[in-house]
């Protein structure tokens, strides 16, 4: 055999290698416990009987879903009721279809579909969490691709149509979806004004003109379904112009990593420079101009992003932006781009290389290790529970899920706060809430179940208030239980403990 025909065949022996190595790591997620925010959330879809009622804002935990993603929750828990590695693969298996027309894009380059499946892998443990999340977010993450795919529809095919309809679709699976929606909208005006007059002219003016008020229409319904989440929390999301910028770079760089911080950085520039016409340049360009809008969206408070989970939507444009720049710069035929495109491979491998490492040993990927508390839970005896107020939401459902926790008795003080909400009801006071739990409490000593906080090593605040409570009480903890962002322990108080 030729070293020609070895080299034209070697993309088919590693490109099922490369999806098997993925799977492995997507797999993985799928087995995490269920965090708080998707506690709360599926609370609320548990909770949605008739078809009105997906259409209004969700009554617990000051939730917010799109209808079509609640639709969603509910039919995969209809189908595998409260079991959570056969939901989470339902989202993964939904998320792949919707990623799946990417692989058009790079079918052009030889090792498109390899470089492509190289960076997901390499990021399989910050986008790939999403994509098996129980939350909205694997939509929005899922249909960025969808947006990209309908930009090389446009640029490749002419079809102006793509993105037109595109951005109406997106406009309703998503919150953050709406900028991409917009977007589109503005790249397919802007492109139809520089276009020759052609018989096509009055339906793409109409088609833009339909899908435009669809997009505005979205966006007023999107607020609706937001009111309690923003409403009750517009304080906790509201910064100064100079914090929001803080804020806003700590969510990105949580969202992207380093490595491809680093590489798309670089990407995008270079492309700037390089590239003046064709697919990849008009995605840079569309990329660049989302990114502003987020950046003043910020500033200004319309788009008030605070997580690395409302910015993880912008992964997939600047994926697609590192990986056109690796095969178009290492096919080039100039050295110095040609080195530049293996220094960003390079990069994008050890990425992978180091997510494929973390896997195999065992770095911890959970956000709490509910699993393994509520089993420890379901295996003790009759005990009572004072329940932490952040505990509750994860309790809720394990309850559901596993019968044998109903035989305790659980203490806890949310109940009430988390029925159904009024916009003015405002958030719960977390502090008022850890005082009235601990009047709630027995005489003798008693139990503390707490999850989504490290009391040893908490950051936020949240757990260090628990402690100031049961300090302020005169009284003394011990742990005897620990698992990762989960505890049990025992509280001792002296008899004359001021309630």
């Amino acid at each position: 055999m030729k070293s020609s025909d070895l080299s034209r065949i070697a993309p088919a022996f590693v490109l099922p290698l490369a999806i098997a190595v993925l799977a492995s790591l997507f797999l993985t997620l799928a087995t995490r416990s269920i965090w708080i925010d998707e506690a709360m959330l599926l609370k609320d879809i548990i909770a949605l009987r008739s078809p009105g009622e997906f259409l209004k804002p969700l009554p617990y935990y000051d939730q917010a879903e799109p209808v079509l993603a609640s639709l969603f929750f509910k039919a995969i828990m209809w189908l595998f009721h409260y079991n959570i590695e056969p939901l989470r693969l339902s989202v993964l298996a939904l998320s792949c279809v919707l990623i799946a027309p990417m692989f058009a894009v790079f079918r052009q380059y030889r090792w498109g579909a390899v470089v492509f499946l190289l960076a997901m892998i390499g990021h399989s443990f910050s986008m790939g969490l999403f994509l098996t999340e129980l939350k909205h977010y694997f939509l929005e993450v899922s249909v960025s691709f969808l947006a990209i795919y309908s930009l090389w529809q446009a640029e490749e095919h002419g079809n102006l149509y793509w993105p037109i309809v595109m951005a109406a679709v997106l406009s309703v699976l998503g919150f953050s979806t709406l900028i991409v929606s917009g977007a589109l909208l503005v790249y397919a005006s802007l492109t139809f004004a520089f276009r020759p007059w052609d018989e096509r002219g009055k339906a793409t003016i109409a088609a833009l003109f339909i899908c435009a008020l669809m997009v505005v229409a979205a966006y007023a319904y999107m607020k609706y379904l937001t009111v309690y989440q923003l409403g009750n929390y517009d304080d906790y999301y509201s910064t100064s112009a100079l914090g929001s910028l803080g804020v806003l770079k700590e969510a990105i760089l949580g969202a992207y990593g380093k490595a491809l911080l680093v590489v798309s950085g670089i990407a995008n520039v270079a492309l700037l420079v390089t590239r003046r016409q064709g697919f990849v340049f008009t995605l840079n360009l569309v990329f660049i101009g989302i990114l502003l809008v987020v950046i003043v969206g910020r500033i200004v408070g319309f788009y008030p992003a605070t997580y690395p989970r409302h910015v993880i939507w912008l992964v997939p444009f600047s994926m697609v932006i590192a990986c056109c720049a690796v095969l178009e710069f290492t096919a080039s035929p100039a050295r110095p781009l040609k080195m530049l495109g293996l220094a960003l491979l390079l990069l994008m491998t050890l990425q992978a290389g180091k997510a494929c490492y973390n896997n195999l040993k065992g770095v911890n990927y959970e956000y709490v290790d509910n699993n393994a508390l509520y089993e420890h839970v379901a295996q003790m005896p009759p005990t009572q529970f004072l329940v932490y107020p952040d505990a509750q939401p994860s309790l809720e459902y394990y309850a559901l899920l596993d019968q044998r926790l109903n035989k305790h008795q659980y203490v806890r003080v949310f109940d009430e706060a988390t029925k159904h909400r009024a916009p003015n009801l405002g958030m719960v006071e977390y502090q008022d809430s850890l005082a009235e739990l601990l009047r709630q409490r027995p005489a003798k000593d008693f139990s503390v179940l707490v999850s989504h906080v490290n009391l040893d090593k908490d950051v936020s605040g949240r757990g260090k208030a628990l402690e100031a409570e049961i300090s302020r009480l005169n009284c003394t903890y011990t742990s005897y239980f620990y698992v990762y962002n989960a505890q049990l322990i025992r509280v001792h108080c002296p008899l004359d403990a001021q309630l």
